[in-house]
């Protein structure tokens, strides 16, 4: 798109104007205020099919958003979060009559061309009826904003529609979120991605850096706290750890990647919270307790297993087993592979993590996937974790002993190939769609089985033979190692790149 049709409304009168809705505010009605909002705004960017402009104060307490429709205007507009419409303080049409909400804003009476406005409160962290979380972090002169409590829009943006959103801040402000950057500052085109994928804005004062890792760019923001986190070493840390799963496992297969550092967090870990969203591009939030040293932060796997996501597309949440075993089997997979810690604590620490699973599974007596559907409603986990981690083993060891098989295969392999073959990145995957692209891409059913087998069973996942092939004597959570020469090279094909 030429990106000429874009002049963002940061500069001269329309700063000035921003200013002037904020002084006179208490002064007017909301309805003035609202269409002082829409006449700024006439001096910005050219109308795309959807054109967000959004504007707000220094105190980052309320969002001022105009949106206009190129074209007809869609039925309805819709939010990710649950709590989107307890954060909207209202909406207007371009004449400033109100427009009645009811769980969606209707807009399917408006004209051709059509412009709406609506205010929206992001002064605290709601959560009524979301029960995933708070929806805005507040911090020391910035916020993070979830973009599902205030970023309505149509349920499908059709394939050929363009959708813009330009943020008109404060002096000294700055924002970073999970959509496409454009070449002008703080105007940003939004993915195709579902609207009830989550993802999230932040704005504000805060630390933001571009780091290259391989073909990946990683948009950093890391926010003030109390003490001020080591933001230039916290940097050196995630591009660190992102540089390991693009040499152990593949090149990270995304352009771009936001990362979100929150300080502040109580814990006696440096990352005691993580997690990974998908709406626009993939983001890693993480919650940091920035009094920890940076030691602690580079001998933590929380980053090795967040990025390990990256590997796989969204997965519907009853897969949890599916992902969170990827992961939670990569996680010290790729930390023995560049070093970070040696073989011998790699396998220790896997067969722990299986030794923790098996035992809640036989305590539970829930399958896999009942095991995960329970695990939403914050009951234990490690059945979830490390049941997946143990298929995944399970997988990765039959490949690369299987003879009658062309070739050196893995669980690697077979990944890398998915992803430069089948990762439709704007939908939701079952874990048996990905699973049979894997076997696919293998050439024998290998993958489904296993899940078939394991899945709605009751018994955690039979590793016996998979120990055998591997030399490793397990009694409990202890394993010593037999020296054969065939079982050693298997445990160091799996635990080194090759190199």
């Amino acid at each position: 798109m030429d990106s000429s049709q874009f002049t963002v409304g940061r500069q001269g009168n329309a700063r000035i104007g921003v200013q002037v809705v904020y002084e006179t505010i208490r002064k007017l009605n909301l309805v003035n205020v609202m269409f002082i909002f829409v006449c700024l705004f006439t001096w910005s960017a050219t109308y795309a099919d959807y054109q967000y402009r959004v504007s707000t104060d220094a105190e980052l307490k309320k969002l001022l958003v105009n949106l206009c429709f190129e074209g007809d205007a869609p039925a309805e507009l819709v939010a990710e979060s649950l709590d989107a419409s307890v954060a909207l303080l209202g909406v207007w049409r371009e004449s400033g009559e109100p427009i009645k909400i009811s769980g969606v804003i209707p807009t399917d009476q408006l004209p051709n061309g059509a412009c709406i406005n609506y205010q929206v409160d992001i002064s605290r962290g709601i959560q009524r009826h979301d029960m995933t979380g708070p929806k805005v972090y507040r911090s020391t002169g910035s916020s993070g904003v979830s973009n599902g409590l205030w970023f309505w829009r149509p349920e499908v943006f059709e394939k050929n529609r363009q959708v813009f959103v330009e943020f008109d801040l404060p002096a000294d402000y700055v924002v970073t979120t999970a959509w496409n950057e454009t070449d002008k500052e703080h105007v940003f085109e939004v993915p195709k991605t579902p609207y009830d994928w989550p993802s999230w804005t932040v704005l504000g004062q805060f630390f933001k850096k571009q780091v290259t890792v391989g073909s990946a760019q990683l948009n950093i923001a890391i926010l003030n706290g109390s003490p001020n986190p080591d933001a230039d070493s916290l940097v050196k840390w995630i591009e660190l750890e992102a540089s390991f799963v693009d040499k152990a496992v593949g090149p990270i297969p995304y352009s771009n990647v936001q990362v979100f550092i929150f300080p502040n967090a109580r814990a006696r870990q440096p990352v005691p919270v993580a997690y990974v969203t998908r709406g626009g591009v993939p983001t890693l939030h993480m919650m940091i307790n920035q009094r920890r040293s940076m030691e602690e932060f580079y001998d933590d796997w929380t980053a090795t297993h967040e990025l390990s996501h990256l590997f796989l597309p969204f997965i519907e949440p009853e897969d949890a087993w599916f992902y969170e075993g990827f992961a939670s089997y990569y996680q010290y997979v790729v930390r023995a592979r560049i070093g970070a810690i040696d073989e011998a604590e790699a396998w220790s620490k896997l067969i722990y993590g299986f030794h923790r699973g098996r035992r809640e599974a036989e305590a539970r007596e829930l399958t896999l996937l009942e095991a995960t559907e329970k695990m939403y409603a914050g009951e234990p986990f490690m059945q979830v974790y490390w049941g997946g981690a143990a298929l995944m083993l399970t997988a990765d060891v039959q490949m690369r002993v299987k003879k009658d098989k062309i070739g050196d295969w893995s669980l690697d392999r077979v990944v890398r190939e998915f992803n430069a073959c089948c990762m439709d990145r704007t939908r939701a995957w079952t874990a048996k769609e990905v699973l049979s692209k894997f076997d696919e891409i293998y050439g024998s059913p290998m993958f489904v089985p296993l899940m078939r087998r394991y899945a709605t069973s009751n018994d955690f996942p039979d590793l016996a033979d998979t120990f055998g092939s591997l030399g490793l004597e397990v009694r409990g959570s202890d394993v010593t190692f037999i020296d054969g020469s065939t079982q050693r090279l298997l445990r160091d094909q799996i635990m080194s790149t090759g190199e």
